[in-house]
């Protein structure tokens, strides 16, 4: 049996609107099941820079050439397909004024991001901890053997995330408003 294993699927400015955004979903909905050892486990919806909609997908898969092979099924595409070495809970997922926060490549060794992981707690207990609240991250593996997350923060604005990221000397690549949250099935059910 194959071992599985959690990735993050970012899937950049797919939808022009609400109405391609759906339709993009219900093309991963139809592909349920048919490429095998790919197990589909939410989604976040997410307004990018442009204006245009796109997702970041949880899945649990086999590899990333499978997670490509089913990106190649649905007819979407896998800009990022990032394995998950950690998930880190800090709070359950808020429904209001979330953001999508990613920081590619900025750490070589797992010590180095707990460490910095502590400084951005105490920065947003201490400095803005009114204007910005962690909620998860997940720890990814980027393809240059760097650590990198995709993390979801609740906070009053984007600039306030980057604040808090400048402050904890924390990279913030990319800060997108989440739209919404498509579960499929929960990953702790799941976990074999």
């Amino acid at each position: 049996m194959t071992t599985m294993q959690t990735h993050v699927v970012r899937r950049i400015g797919i939808a022009a609107n609400a109405a391609e955004l759906e339709a993009a979903l219900m093309r991963l909905r139809s592909t349920e099941g048919r490429v095998p050892q790919a197990l589909w486990l939410h989604s976040y919806a997410v307004c990018e820079p442009d204006g245009r909609f796109g997702l970041a997908c949880v899945f649990q898969a086999a590899d990333a050439a499978t997670l490509q092979r089913h990106a190649d099924r649905c007819g979407l595409p896998a800009h990022e397909v990032l394995p998950v070495a950690h998930t880190l809970v800090e709070q359950a997922f808020a429904p209001t004024r979330v953001y999508l926060v990613r920081r590619r490549h900025a750490w070589p060794r797992g010590t180095d991001l707990g460490r910095q992981g502590a400084v951005a707690r105490r920065v947003a207990d201490a400095v803005i901890g009114r204007e910005v609240s962690w909620l998860h991250s997940h720890v990814v593996r980027e393809a240059d053997g760097r650590l990198g997350t995709v993390c979801l923060y609740q906070g009053i604005d984007p600039a306030a995330l980057a604040r808090h990221a400048a402050r904890a000397g924390l990279p913030a690549d990319e800060i997108v408003p989440v739209l919404g949250r498509v579960v499929v099935r929960d990953a702790s059910r799941n976990a074999a």
